[in-house]
């Protein structure tokens, strides 16, 4: 088992809970939990049985953004800024690209890289509690983390430029207004809410799932006649597996299929 100094690991059955635990810190970001992060959803892309991944930040907030007093953080030259910011958004990408499905569980403030970390999940469950905000811009910061990509496939142009020339705080009801959020529930169910979700989402047919989020992801980019032969292309890898034979047989038998990523 993998030991981390600014996550925590937990795991029942299919769906695992990454917990971001800088609490003192509204869980903020600094470069050991930048690179652990990293490593933690490479975790979950690899391991066959994690089907579902819960992100969530201890102590009552979601991630507060990079830890700006974390001298790691901030380097002393626009070089060695640049070659920071390689490094942050390859953490970024491993979110992006990670096959399994993921579910931000938001409570308190996500804010900055903290937001674009719930973005970047596929699901968002959020408490009324929760807020938002895209506050690069009050820092004096461009937008990072994959928010920019991340905001403009989410919400239409001008309503993700407000977010983010603003960089006002928005809460909960208004993120879901905006079509932000998956689930939007009280304090006391929002553990319940997402747990659900996930074990519904854990219950599916593995590959057959993680095909599906890869479409929909490059969806945006591909032409028709792309996403047509990808979809063909995934149709016919799962055609002959088992857990579609189990699917049909369950169908057809009127009971609850049983699937094991085969």
């Amino acid at each position: 088992m993998q030991d981390y100094e600014t996550l925590i690991w937990e795991q029942s059955d299919h769906v695992a809970t990454l917990t971001l635990n800088r609490p003192d810190k509204k869980n903020a970001m600094s470069q050991i939990m930048f690179g652990e992060l990293r490593a933690a959803f490479e975790r979950a892309a690899d391991d066959p049985d994690v089907r579902c991944l819960i992100v969530t930040g201890a102590g009552g907030a979601f991630c507060s953004g990079a830890d700006l007093g974390d001298p790691a953080n901030v380097p002393s030259s626009p070089l060695e800024m640049k070659d920071r910011m390689r490094s942050i958004h390859e953490v970024a990408r491993s979110i992006f690209d990670c096959p399994k499905p993921t579910i931000a569980k938001v409570t308190g403030v996500a804010a900055g890289a903290g937001c674009n970390l719930a973005l970047a999940c596929d699901l968002v469950v959020a408490s009324r509690s929760a807020s938002f905000a895209e506050l690069f811009v009050k820092r004096g910061l461009v937008v990072d983390f994959g928010g920019s990509w991340a905001l403009t496939r989410s919400l239409p142009l001008h309503k993700a430029k407000e977010l983010a020339l603003l960089g006002n705080t928005i809460t909960a009801e208004e993120a879901d207004r905006l079509g932000l959020l998956n689930r939007l529930c009280s304090d006391d169910e929002v553990d319940r809410v997402a747990g659900e979700l996930a074990r519904e989402v854990a219950a599916l047919p593995p590959r057959t799932v993680e095909l599906i989020k890869s479409n929909l992801n490059r969806g945006t980019e591909r032409s028709l006649a792309e996403s047509l032969e990808a979809e063909g292309s995934g149709q016919a890898l799962v055609f002959g597996s088992a857990d579609t034979q189990e699917a049909v047989a369950a169908w057809l038998a009127k009971r609850d299929p049983h699937f094991t990523g085969r």
